[in-house]
């Protein structure tokens, strides 16, 4: 019996002996796989971009825009958006060293993306930002290796919503500009035309909007205002029902299907005339035809007009 203890007490200690020595093994590889990721992010070498000061914009009226071109104009209310804000390090638009994205789905948040991203050039602190120095943000990618490993897939599938988008998407041209690379198609809504188009605000600026609106915002957070921003767009529509946001379409045209769910949203609520059906575009017999013959609207009540069936409805509201 004693023998049997004996073995048995040895058994025990030897597997405590291993468990201790597996979690120190375990527990030394991780700060060793963390100290190698953190060297490889020192001593990471990045494309020096030539001549960057060629790309510099001068300021128009006192501010540095990206031009961005005029494209096709739709109205609907997505169901599905992203969010987007930046910070930049310095007053160049391709400055660009934080991005915050938020996906909305169905007027519920459901997933936040935030990235440092390395600046084209050294800085010392970035204006309102006295945290973000060069030490922090030079281990983070550069703007270029970050869309080409995904990033472009949040502005070529989803519809994207930024507060002054004309402002922030001509960063993201610009930045993609110094890197060689070009602007895809992409579809935005600006939170801007919004608050000029619905209210009264003091100023249009999102911080002032969102505390008139009572939504809570650190402007000294980028995801924090990324989310403010679909926060804004919702409770926009909640107070105003009968709003259509404009979707704006540049690079690229909006495809049929965009376009027929941009009509059907228009008669959702209330009967509309073929005019009103297509604004701010005119009267497309053809696709009014397509619409009645997939029974995605029909007649309405008063003559001339048309409303939008269930059917129709489903439809739009599965378009991206």
């Amino acid at each position: 019996m004693d023998s049997l203890l004996h073995i048995g007490g040895t058994l025990v200690t030897l597997l405590f002996l291993g468990a201790v020595i597996y979690s120190l093994t375990t527990s030394y590889r991780k700060r060793q796989k963390k100290a190698q990721h953190q060297k490889d992010l020192a001593t990471k070498k990045h494309i020096p971009i030539k001549n960057l000061h060629q790309y510099d914009i001068t300021p128009k009226n006192g501010y540095y825009t990206y031009p961005l071109p005029a494209g096709k104009e739709l109205r609907r209310y997505p169901q599905t958006f992203t969010t987007l804000s930046i910070t930049l390090a310095n007053k160049q638009p391709y400055s660009i060293c934080l991005i915050g994205f938020a996906e909305f789905e169905k007027g519920e948040l459901k997933d936040t993306h935030y990235f440092y991203v390395r600046p084209p050039e050294p800085i010392y602190t970035v204006p309102g930002h006295p945290e973000l120095t060069w030490d922090i943000l030079r281990k983070a990618d550069e703007f270029g290796e970050y869309w080409n490993d995904g990033m472009k897939d949040y502005f070529t599938t989803h519809t994207i919503v930024a507060h002054h988008a004309s402002y922030v998407l001509g960063c993201i041209a610009h930045a993609l500009k110094i890197y060689g690379m070009d602007m895809p198609p992409i579809h935005f809504i600006d939170t801007l035309e919004t608050a000029k188009k619905l209210y009264h605000f003091s100023s249009n600026q999102l911080p002032a909007v969102c505390q008139e609106m009572g939504i809570d915002m650190d402007k000294t957070n980028t995801l924090s205002m990324a989310i403010a921003t679909g926060q804004f767009l919702m409770q926009a529509k909640q107070e105003y029902p009968m709003y259509i946001p404009t979707i704006h379409y540049i690079y690229a045209d909006p495809s049929q299907d965009q376009q027929l769910a941009s009509i059907i949203a228009a008669a959702e609520r209330e009967e509309c005339t073929p005019e009103e059906l297509f604004a701010p575009q005119s009267v497309n017999q053809d696709m009014l035809q397509t619409l009645l013959a997939k029974k995605y609207i029909e007649p309405g009540k008063e003559q001339g007009t048309y409303y939008a069936t269930n059917e129709g409805l489903d439809f739009s509201e599965s378009i991206p």
